[in-house]
């Protein structure tokens, strides 16, 4: 089996949210908003992870489970969710979506860490960082999953 290839990640600063039991972080650099009680209205698409669509910054936001696209769980949309929303890709303009998490906790510095991320990974971990474990959610990832491209309102 061939070894992924891993580096130290550039990651100076890290979003800690929560999904059910699990702790994330997600690079603070591509989080452009957090909303809260965000309304998610039902997509007509079927893709995994995909809890619907919301309105941001006068437009359509595809809204995706952070929990259903890092550990397989399936996608519950609640009414009032919180979303993280994110830029991915490294193109300009960017492209916009939104990760629907049940909270966020924390700014979390991990400039002494070694993340040791996998570039085709979603996530990697767990992390140890002030005793709490948690996972880091490899946002470069999402697009090479291949269901963001068929997706409306990925802006």
């Amino acid at each position: 089996m061939a070894e992924r290839s891993r580096h130290r990640s550039q990651i100076e600063n890290a979003l800690l949210v929560r999904c059910a039991s699990d702790l994330f972080f997600l690079d603070v650099g591509r989080v452009r908003r957090v909303v809260d009680h965000m309304t998610i209205h039902p997509s007509p698409f079927s893709v995994r992870g995909l809890s619907g669509l919301a309105r941001f910054g006068g437009g359509p936001l595809t809204v995706f489970s952070l929990e259903a696209l890092a550990v397989g769980e399936p996608s519950v949309r609640h009414v009032g969710m919180t979303v993280v929303v994110i830029d991915i890709g490294g193109s300009a303009p960017a492209q916009r979506l939104g990760l629907a998490v049940d909270e966020v906790l924390e700014i979390v510095s991990l400039r002494e860490t070694d993340l040791g991320v996998a570039h085709d990974c979603v996530v990697s971990g767990p992390l140890d960082i002030d005793g709490r474990q948690a996972r880091l959610f490899n946002v470069d990832a999402i697009g090479a999953m291949g269901s963001i491209d068929r997706c409306p309102g990925v802006n």
